[in-house]
């Protein structure tokens, strides 16, 4: 119980230092706003709820957050639809989030799915959540060195994308 206590009392500093970069890793990742607050709000209630002391809390959430978007995007799949109509159906309307958001979501996305899951995922995890590369190869349980192999194989080949 002083474990979950002790979550609990930096729970809000926790949120005021990554909630922003959480946020838009799990947008990008899922390309929905709806669903990234989904995941994020797990994400710190996980954090809540946990009865072990949370020694690196950005690397604990953006573990919890990485998973819930794989969950997700598997749900997704059950039930398949053309990207189209999921970006229609989940994304907000064009007040919530501005259009070029969701145009840089597509142009994004269209880029990283060319590349193995590895190493979009440490571009994601770069980009878009800001991260060192020494944070996310313990978010991602891996060696630095993996990392920054999968970030530079994965930077050559988007511009052999882009060149071509």
């Amino acid at each position: 119980m002083q474990n979950q206590n002790t979550n609990i009392t930096h729970l809000g500093r926790w949120i005021d230092l990554y909630q922003e970069p959480l946020y838009r890793y799990a947008f990008f990742r899922l390309g929905s706003r709806s669903d990234a607050e989904d995941v994020l709000q797990d994400a710190f209630l996980k954090v809540a709820s946990s009865t072990t002391t949370i020694r690196n809390p950005k690397a604990y959430l953006f573990a919890a957050v990485a998973s819930g978007c794989i969950d997700v995007m598997r749900r997704r799949t059950k039930s398949p639809l053309p990207i189209d109509t999921k970006m229609a159906l989940s994304s907000p309307t064009t007040s919530e989030v501005p259009l070029e958001a969701e145009e840089e979501f597509c142009r994004i996305n269209k880029l990283l799915s060319q590349l193995s899951e590895q190493q979009s995922e440490v571009i994601r995890l770069h980009i878009h959540a800001q991260m060192k590369f020494t944070e996310i190869a313990e978010v991602l349980s891996v060696p630095v060195s993996t990392i920054k192999s999968r970030w530079a194989s994965g930077i050559e080949r988007l511009k052999q994308l882009y060149i071509n």
